[in-house]
């Protein structure tokens, strides 16, 4: 089963895990304590990430204006595939 963990350190938000349908509401749930004063999202230690955990990522970077840092080249794949760097680089 997947898992997800967040760690909220210094205004970035850490997530390490899997983030997937099956690890989501994880973190959806408490999305707004977690992403409260956050500038930025790391995700260098996130193992994997499905189509549904990018378009959380994109829905918290539009809506909590933050940045994704420590993008990995499986991430970079998906964000290029789906043409998101438009998006992700505001």
């Amino acid at each position: 089963m997947s898992c997800i963990k967040a760690e909220n350190q210094q205004n970035i938000l850490y997530l390490k895990g899997e983030l997937d349908a099956h690890s989501l509401n994880e973190i959806w749930a408490t999305q707004s304590s977690l992403l409260n004063n956050v500038k930025s999202i790391d995700v260098a230690q996130l193992t994997r990430v499905d189509s549904v955990g990018l378009a959380t990522l994109v829905y918290f970077c539009i809506k909590y204006q933050v940045q994704l840092t420590g993008i990995n080249p499986q991430l970079q794949t998906l964000i290029t595939l789906y043409d998101l760097q438009p998006v992700l680089s505001k």
